[in-house]
C-alpha cells in the first residue's frame, strides 16, 4: 500500500538557520503549515501557512499560541559550533540546545496541545573517534570530548518527550555538504586555491551527507513519524584523503602539499581540532531499511550536483 502523506501543522525551531530555512521551504511546498519560533521581533513573519512566534529559551519562555493546532515539532535550535571554543561560546553551544529542549518540554507539559510527534536534531559527534569501528544507532561507544558531551546531554534532554506520550525521534547528522556552509564550504576555501592538504594522517573517516538529503530525510522522518534514533549520513563514507582528492579533482586542483601534523592543528585550533581530526564511520542502514532512498549516495554524485 502506498504511503499517504498527511498535511500537518508543524512547529519548527531554528527555522531561519542553515538547515531550517531549506527544510521549511520543502515542508511548505508539500502543503504543510509552519509555525516557527524566534527570539527576535524583527524576524516575525505572518503570511499564509507560515507564522512566527516569540520565545526566550534562556528564560524558559514561549508564546503558547505557537502550539495552536500543531501536530508535530521539528527541533533544530542550537548555536553554531563554528566559532571559537572559549568558555563563553562553549557554554552558549551547550545551553542554547538544552535551554531550547527544556522550554519545549516545560511548555508542552504545562499546556494543552495536540502534538503527537517531535523530531530533534543531534550529531554523529556523539560517537567516539575511531578508525576501526562502524557505528549504527545501537552502539553506545560514545566519545568524551566536548562535542560528544554536548550531544549526550542534548539527547538526554530530548528523550524526555516520551514521558509526555509524544512519539520522539533523534536525527544524528553527519558532515553536511553544501556550498553555503558546513565542512565542504570550509575545505573548499583552501582546496580551490591549490592549498589543500590532509589534516593529520588523512585516514579519518568522514561520514558525510548532501544538504538536500538532510532536508529530504528529515522531511521523511516527520512525514512517517518514525520513532527512535537515526543516523543521517550517506551510505558511502570515505576517509579524509579520498574526500580531499575528490574535491581537488572537482576544483581542477592537485592535492600536493604534505600532510599537516596533528600537533600543529591542535596548537592552532585547541579543542576545535576534533572537528577535523576525529574519525567516525557511521552507517545509514536503519534509515534505508525504513524506506528512505538517498538522492546522492556517493561522494562523486554529491560533488557533481554541488558544483554543476
Amino acid at each position: 500500500m502506498d504511503f499517504k502523506k498527511e498535511k500537518m501543522k508543524i512547529l519548527v525551531t531554528g527555522a531561519t538557520g542553515f538547515i531550517g530555512k531549506d527544510l521549511c521551504e520543502k515542508l511548505l511546498n508539500e502543503g504543510h503549515q509552519i509555525h516557527y519560533l524566534t527570539t527576535s521581533k524583527t524576524k516575525l513573519i505572518n503570511k499564509k501557512n507560515y507564522e512566527g512566534f516569540l520565545w526566550d529559551p534562556a528564560k524558559t519562555e514561549l508564546d503558547t499560541a505557537a502550539l495552536k493546532e500543531v501536530d508535530a515539532i521539528i527541533n533544530l535550535a542550537g548555536h553554531t559550533i563554528n566559532c571559537k571554543w572559549n568558555k563563553a561560546n562553549k557554554a552558549l553551544i551547550l545551553n542554547s540546545r538544552i535551554d531550547s529542549s527544556n522550554t519545549l518540554f516545560k511548555t508542552l507539559k504545562e499546556n494543552q496541545h495536540q502534538v503527537k510527534y517531535i523530531l530533534n536534531v543531534s550529531a554523529i559527534g556523539i560517537y567516539r573517534s575511531s578508525y576501526g569501528n562502524c557505528y549504527d544507532e545501537s552502539n553506545t561507544n560514545y566519545g568524551t570530548d566536548f562535542l560528544a558531551e554536548v550531544c549526550k546531554q542534548w539527547e538526554t534532554a530530548n528523550q524526555r518527550f516520551e514521558q509526555l506520550g509524544i512519539k520522539t525521534s533523534i536525527a544524528r547528522l553527519g558532515l553536511v555538504l553544501s556550498k553555503d556552509g558546513g565542512v565542504l564550504y570550509e575545505l573548499d576555501k583552501v582546496v580551490s586555491k591549490g592549498l589543500g592538504a590532509c589534516l593529520g594522517n588523512g585516514k579519518q573517516w568522514m561520514s558525510w551527507i548532501h544538504k538536500k538529503d538532510v532536508i529530504h530525510s528529515l522531511s521523511y522522518l516527520s512525514d512517517h513519524q518514525l520513532k527512535g534514533v537515526f543516523n543521517i549520513v550517506a551510505p558511502r563514507p570515505v576517509v579524509q584523503k579520498e574526500f580531499l582528492e575528490h574535491l581537488a579533482q572537482k576544483r581542477n586542483r592537485k592535492l600536493w602539499l604534505p600532510n599537516i601534523p596533528e600537533f600543529l592543528i591542535q596548537i592552532a585550533l585547541g579543542e576545535r581540532a576534533a572537528l577535523v581530526l576525529s574519525s567516525q564511520q557511521v552507517t545509514s542502514s536503519k534509515l534505508e531499511n525504513k524506506g528512505y532512498s538517498f538522492l546522492y549516495p556517493g561522494l562523486e554524485s554529491a560533488l557533481n550536483e554541488i558544483y554543476s
